[in-house]
C-alpha cells in the first residue's frame, strides 16, 4: 500500500472512488461529475491536505481535507472518507491519518472536525482510537412544511446580500461546517435569503437553495422568539421552494423545543450525525 496526497489525482478517478465508497453506506448516496465539483469548491476541498490510499498506482481509499482558519484557531475539515469494500477492515483510515497528522501539526493546525453517522459504530470507534471526541449531535429533517397564513404583522423579503452582522446576534450555536459562512458566501448565487421583518425591525431569517429545498440556515432573534416567527419563516420557505420537500440538516440536538417545532411543522429526523474534534495542536 502507498499513501500520498490527491494533488495529482485525477477528477475521474476521485468521483468513482467516491461513488463506490458510498454506494453501501448507511445512508448510500451517488453524486455527479457537478455535484462532487461544488462540493470541493464550496466546502474549499484542498487536494494536497487530502490523503489517499494507492494499491498498485488504483486509489482504493481516501480522505477528503479542507481548511479554514477562524477565531486564530486553523482548522480542518474532514469533507468525506470512504474506503472501497474489498479493502475495509484493513484499518485504512488509521493509516492515513499517520501519514497526514504531521503534515496537519507542521501547518500549526489547532482543529480536525468530522461528522459521522449516529449508528456507524466501526467508524466511531476508529476516530475515537484516533483521538477524536464528540462534541455535539446534530439531527437532520426533512418533510412537507403544513401549509398555512403567515401572520398578519409578519413581512418576509428576499434580500440581495447575506447581512452576517445582524444574522450572527440571532445565533445560540454555531453552524456546522456545511453550513457555514464561509461555505454559503461560495453558495450565494445557487441560495435564497429570506429576511423576516416585524414592522421594520428584521427579527428573522432563512438561507437555503430553493431547487434542492435544503435549508442550510434558520433563525429567530432572541427577543421574537415563542411567537411564531419560526412558523412564519419555514412557511416562507414553503412558499418559494412550491411544494418540494425540505430538509434542515445538522440541527444541534441540545434544544427540545427546536426538535417539537420541527416535527410540528411537518418534518421528521430521518437520520442523526455526531460532530466530532481532534485537538491534535494540544498532543504536539
Amino acid at each position: 500500500m502507498e499513501f500520498r496526497n490527491l494533488a495529482d489525482l485525477t477528477f475521474t478517478d476521485l468521483l468513482d472512488v467516491f461513488n463506490l465508497s458510498f454506494s453501501d453506506y448507511l445512508v448510500p448516496f451517488h453524486l455527479t461529475q457537478e455535484q462532487l465539483s461544488s462540493k470541493i469548491h464550496t466546502e474549499k476541498i484542498e487536494m494536497d491536505l487530502s490523503v489517499g490510499t494507492f494499491k498498485e498506482g488504483q486509489i482504493v481509499a481516501f480522505i477528503l481535507h479542507a481548511e479554514k482558519t477562524e477565531d486564530g484557531k486553523r482548522m480542518i475539515y474532514n469533507a468525506g472518507t470512504g474506503v472501497v469494500p474489498d479493502f475495509r477492515g484493513k484499518g485504512l483510515v488509521r493509516q492515513m491519518y499517520d501519514y497526514i497528522f504531521p503534515v496537519l501539526q507542521e501547518r500549526k493546525t489547532d482543529l480536525i472536525m468530522l461528522e459521522v453517522i449516529n449508528g456507524n459504530e466501526p467508524a466511531i470507534r476508529a476516530y475515537t482510537h484516533l483521538g477524536f471526541k464528540i462534541t455535539r449531535r446534530l439531527d437532520c429533517y426533512k418533510g412537507n412544511i403544513k401549509p398555512a397564513e403567515i401572520g398578519p404583522d409578519i413581512t418576509i423579503q428576499q434580500l440581495n446580500s447575506f447581512q452576517w452582522e445582524v444574522f450572527k446576534s440571532f445565533w445560540d450555536i454555531q453552524p456546522s461546517w456545511q453550513s457555514s459562512v464561509m461555505v454559503l458566501e461560495k453558495m450565494r448565487e445557487d441560495l435564497i435569503i429570506l429576511g423576516t421583518y416585524k414592522k421594520d425591525e428584521l427579527i428573522g431569517y432563512s438561507i437555503f437553495n430553493p431547487v434542492t429545498g435544503k435549508v442550510y440556515q434558520i433563525a429567530v432573534s432572541k427577543e421574537h422568539r415563542r411567537n411564531r416567527i419560526g412558523t412564519d419563516i419555514l412557511r416562507g420557505i414553503a412558499e418559494k421552494s412550491k411544494g418540494k420537500i425540505i430538509s434542515i440538516n445538522n440541527v444541534d440536538d441540545s434544544s427540545e423545543s427546536t426538535a417539537k417545532f420541527l416535527n410540528a411543522m411537518g418534518l421528521e429526523n430521518w437520520v442523526s450525525q455526531f460532530e466530532m474534534e481532534n485537538n491534535i495542536n494540544a498532543e504536539s
